[in-house]
């Protein structure tokens, strides 16, 4: 058996050292696909949202004009810092859509959909909810919804 020679152990210790100072491959990480901003009926035809910004803790309105086609009408949020709110209440549903409040592309999207062949007017309050933040922010919405063609998917 022949000795070991030093130069030997040397070259084989930096090889095993520097092969662990190495760092791994980057895994290869794709973006997930765009969320949809509502899983049920496809956005009305008519949906005119005046634009607003209610201060935290504050209370405001918001007026939509929605056509009655089986379509959403969606009014988009965010907080004073920019992002959107923590959690929903809705104290007063509205009386003939449904309503939906989900986070969605880095705002709080409170969405409203009539019931079929309702026209007139509805209305529902929204109670959102700022982590950190004393009270609610209030979102009281008028919905005026019009008569529309009920869409086939």
């Amino acid at each position: 058996m022949q000795p070991v020679r030093p130069f030997t152990c040397l070259a084989l210790t930096l090889g095993l050292l520097v092969s662990a100072c190495q760092k791994p491959p980057a895994a290869v990480v794709e973006a997930p696909p765009p969320l949809p901003p509502h899983l049920g009926p496809p956005p009305a035809a008519l949906c005119t949202v005046a634009p607003v910004h209610v201060a935290d803790g504050a209370s405001g309105a918001v007026a939509m004009t929605i056509s009655n086609d089986g379509g959403f009408c969606a009014a988009a949020l965010t907080n004073d810092a920019g992002q959107p709110f923590d959690a929903p209440l809705v104290p007063a549903k509205p009386l003939h859509g449904d309503q939906t409040v989900v986070k969605y592309n880095g705002k709080t999207s409170i969405e409203y959909a009539a019931k079929p062949g309702f026209v007139g007017h509805d209305s529902f309050v929204v109670k959102l909810i700022t982590r950190g933040k004393v009270g609610y922010t209030t979102v009281n919405l008028s919905i005026d919804v019009t008569s529309g063609t009920a869409k086939t998917s």
